[in-house]
């Protein structure tokens, strides 16, 4: 920045006895500039024979060394800074391809998601109504009971009781910690409420049947999660099936109460069942988002040809379009891969829903009980829908299924 200097006029009385050029008083006094610098303004008196003589001159104004120094400062600090930080690590090639798809709107809302739940739960929790006393005062066991009550006889009282779970767990800041009671969670858990799905009934959207079977891992890998979503259909009690399944994985910055599945594969059925696990049918090459983005531009023709398999598997032909490569974890092994629309449908997905969209807040879970309050934030924002209540759209509750009990649509 330049620093312009002021000058102003001063009159300089010469009176009889004192040559012009010199000056008999100086007589500094402060002044100041815009911004605070501090000037020094000079009057001069001398004295001359030939009588008074009135002048005026410029006198120098000159900015103190303090502003000087100040603007020095300014202009070396900075390098002085940047010597003194530690050089930025280089992002990796999958941090650089997070933060390019962080730009487009979908991805944008699937990083903030997790922010977004927890306003809108604080949001929820300030204009739910004053609770009951029995439930403000409730324990665990007593929130069971009223969990179970409400939807089997009364779902109108399940809002209410959800909402005085969550505050129960929010106050006494409880830990579900679900991987550690991995063995008692393996199974299959009916939602039997939604906050985002069962209110739209009332507007006469069919009821879902929705599903999550855990199991145990194999060889020290961690148990798996494969969850099922059916809408009924018109067809002869056909349902349609999104079914997708991953590793069930711990949120360590979580506390334990959230998990993280990381889902691997996705399908479609029609029918009146969904197929179970279809397995790793990308063989276990596809390992991030980076490799389905690569894998899903340099194949399009696994839509074609995943098309012509399905075709051909109506008329009784199996294993088409398959070959055999080595394993990605040991190259003496053989993995068999085949086009299809399950592979090009999971590298898509992948690419379309990172983890953040997949991790899933666990509140209240008591496997003795077999009942489980769990959130998937994802589906909060239609509680914005039009007609919608609103609330804890993103809340579900689930009960644990015996072995041979059937599912049932969601109440």
């Amino acid at each position: 920045r330049t620093h312009r200097i002021c000058c102003s006029m001063m009159e300089i009385h010469a009176m009889p006895g004192m040559p012009l050029s010199s000056m008999a008083m100086l007589a500094p006094l402060p002044a100041q500039l815009g911004g605070g610098a501090e000037v020094m303004r000079y009057t001069g008196r001398s004295d001359h024979s030939h009588g008074s003589v009135t002048g005026r001159c410029m006198t120098m104004m000159a900015l103190p060394l303090g502003c000087c120094a100040q603007r020095q400062r300014k202009r070396y600090q900075p390098r002085c800074q940047r010597a003194a930080q530690p050089e930025e690590k280089e992002k990796s090639i999958e941090e650089k391809f997070n933060d390019f798809t962080t730009v487009l709107p979908w991805f944008g809302f699937a990083a903030d998601i997790q922010q977004l739940h927890a306003e809108r739960r604080a949001a929820a929790k300030d204009a739910a109504p004053i609770l009951p006393e029995k439930l403000r005062k409730a324990e665990p066991q007593q929130l069971c009971d009223a969990l179970r009550h409400a939807y089997e006889k009364n779902p109108e009282e399940m809002p209410e009781v959800v909402e005085a779970v969550l505050q129960y767990a929010e106050a006494k800041k409880t830990k579900s910690e679900p991987m550690k009671v991995i063995d008692d969670l393996c199974g299959r858990w009916e939602a039997v409420w939604s906050g985002a799905f069962t209110p739209l009934n009332r507007l006469g959207v069919p009821r879902q049947s929705l599903w999550v079977e855990v199991t145990a891992g194999k060889d020290g890998e961690p148990p798996v999660a494969t969850a099922h979503s059916g809408l009924p259909l018109v067809l002869f009690g056909a349902y349609l099936w999104t079914s997708c399944a991953g590793d069930l994985l711990d949120v360590e910055s979580s506390g334990g109460n959230q998990v993280l599945i990381k889902f691997t594969r996705y399908w479609i059925d029609i029918g009146p069942e969904p197929r179970s696990d279809i397995g790793r049918v990308d063989g276990g090459f596809i390992n991030s988002r980076l490799a389905a983005f690569g894998a899903a531009l340099v194949t399009p023709v696994l839509l074609e040809f995943g098309a012509l398999k399905w075709l051909l598997e109506r008329f009784g032909f199996e294993r088409v379009f398959e070959v055999e490569v080595p394993s990605p974890e040991a190259p003496e092994k053989k993995v068999k891969l085949q086009a299809s629309l399950e592979l090009y449908l999971t590298l898509l997905a992948r690419v379309a829903f990172p983890d953040s969209l997949s991790t899933c807040p666990i509140p209240f879970l008591d496997v003795k009980e077999g009942l489980c309050v769990y959130e998937i934030p994802m589906l909060g924002p239609l509680g914005d829908l039009p007609l919608h209540p609103g609330g804890n759209s993103a809340t579900l509750v689930a009960r644990k299924l015996s072995d041979d009990e059937p599912v049932l649509l969601m109440r």
